[in-house]
């Protein structure tokens, strides 16, 4: 009997529902792709958290499958290419002006994409962009 109820246990935990198999995207090249508008900035003052209000900003990024983005109004920059590997983006920009590589660490809150800054320009006191997906 001590047996039946092991495995009992065990069946049940290995058929538990995985947490990660209703997330409303990846955070991969793939699960990324689509219309992104900036809807919330988080930051720190250095003495004090903040957040702007969660509303449209009319920035955008749209990833597109081959790899590509167009950009209004987020990088300075209309055009360029994205790769995403372990969480992290990588961004290539196609402009002058700009620094042609920014680097972001990927994290899902509820249903939006958040970009932590990772180089060059990384927030020292921590910050973020928040974007919901406006469509495929």
């Amino acid at each position: 009997m001590r047996y039946f109820w092991i495995g009992f246990i065990c069946l049940i935990g290995f058929s538990s529902c995985d947490k990660e198999d209703n997330l409303p995207f990846d955070l991969t090249a793939e699960g990324i792709v689509g219309k992104w508008e900036l809807y919330q900035y988080q930051g720190n003052t250095g003495a004090d958290d903040y957040r702007t209000p969660y509303e449209p900003s009319g920035t955008t990024i749209t990833f597109l499958a081959n790899g590509k983005l167009k950009s209004e109004k987020f990088f300075g920059c209309t055009d360029g290419e994205y790769q995403v590997a372990d969480r992290n983006l990588t961004v290539l920009l196609d402009c002058e002006g700009e620094v042609p590589e920014k680097s972001y660490f990927l994290k899902m809150e509820n249903a939006d994409l958040v970009m932590h800054p990772k180089a060059p320009y990384m927030c020292i006191e921590g910050c973020s962009f928040i974007f919901k997906k406006i469509n495929s």
